[in-house]
């Protein structure tokens, strides 16, 4: 009996570009909070480590 992993597989390449695309979005989403609203740097990343 074969087995088929195509479905696998695309849900696997599928994971890793929403990572991507989460991974990258974030830091700009950060540029635009400190410009867009004058919240400083340290203070935005205060909010990740509490």
């Amino acid at each position: 009996m074969k087995t088929n992993y195509q479905k696998t597989v695309y849900a696997c390449f599928a994971g890793c570009i929403v990572q991507a695309v989460v991974n990258n979005f974030v830091p700009l989403l950060f540029v635009t909070f400190e410009t867009v609203y004058r919240i400083p740097l340290q203070q935005i990343t205060m909010l990740i480590h509490h």
